[in-house]
């Protein structure tokens, strides 16, 4: 089993899938430059011996839409193959995230052009490197690390990076002591998305029992679409945790629509009646694109 994650090493994908690792029998962890290539890579595994470990939220700046979008997108293909074990999210975790200034030696900050992070990153700090670094460009990459990197190659004392420590210390650079991130408490939920069921985390306690993420397509433009096809939901008494629209891509105005609905695990009875609300959907001329039910641990304590 192997575990791909947005890489290179020292990104906070990185440190879930290693913390994950060992309760999940993976022998191999591989880095990938994106978030797309790393779930691209798994599901193109049809033996259902690989797992992608992604971001899917943060507290402070939301959703990670690339993930959701791109999850939704490969199970809706998936769909049509026969024999296939469907992938889907197996289970997800609430892992802390602290984000810090990292910087070459006599960096004198008040000289400082460019601030290099993956856009969640600098989305998370962004009034913090307002006021520290004003007239500074923030340039978007590919993860922390990668920023942590670029200012390491650079030797260039007039840009510094936003990442983890782990990053920093891997690259050689200082660290500010105080993380930069605008609110105490930063949280990023992180997915393992793979094909087959695996065990629990022992290590980890409980959030959820059991959250259902689904993806909505075809909800009608209309006065009332939307509410009356999320009726049945809170009809059948279950918790609508999380509702988003997102653009189809190619006509404004259409929307495909994500929810997260929380049920109790191991319950026959519940399954069965979320089993009748999606089968109520489809009868709607709703597609519904499910996307996994699963655990959410918190990992706070590791």
């Amino acid at each position: 089993m192997q575990i791909y994650y947005l890489g290179p090493e020292g990104t906070f994908s990185h440190q879930a899938a290693e913390t994950c690792a060992a309760s999940w029998r993976a022998e191999q962890l591989t880095a990938c430059p994106t978030i797309v290539d790393a779930i691209t890579r798994m599901f193109d595994d049809k033996t259902g011996n690989s797992l992608a470990c992604v971001p899917i939220e943060n507290s402070i700046d939301g959703s990670v839409t690339q993930t959701w979008d791109t999850v939704m997108r490969s199970i809706a293909v998936e769909r049509v193959e026969e024999n296939l074990v469907p992938a889907r999210i197996l289970s997800a975790f609430n892992f802390p995230i602290h984000q810090y200034l990292h910087y070459l030696e006599h960096t004198d900050f008040s000289a400082v052009e460019t601030v290099y992070s993956h856009p969640k990153a600098l989305a998370q700090c962004q009034v913090n490197l307002g006021k520290r670094f004003p007239k500074a460009q923030l340039v978007s990459v590919n993860s922390t690390a990668e920023a942590a990197r670029m200012v390491a190659n650079a030797n260039d004392k007039r840009c510094v990076a936003i990442a983890s420590q782990q990053a920093g210390e891997r690259f050689g650079l200082l660290r500010h002591p105080e993380p930069m991130e605008d609110q105490a408490g930063n949280v990023t939920r992180f997915a393992m998305i793979g094909r087959q069921e695996m065990p629990g985390i022992q290590s980890f306690a409980v959030v959820s029992e059991r959250v259902v993420s689904l993806c909505l397509r075809g909800v009608g433009h209309q006065p009332g679409g939307l509410v009356g096809t999320l009726a049945p939901i809170a009809e059948a008494g279950f918790n609508l945790t999380r509702v988003e629209s997102r653009p189809v891509g190619n006509q404004f105005g259409i929307y495909v629509f994500y929810l997260d609905v929380t049920i109790t695990a191991n319950d026959e009875r519940a399954e069965r009646a979320f089993n009748q609300v999606v089968e109520e959907l489809r009868q709607r001329q709703v597609d519904v694109v499910l996307l996994g039910a699963y655990p959410v641990y918190d990992a706070s304590g590791v």
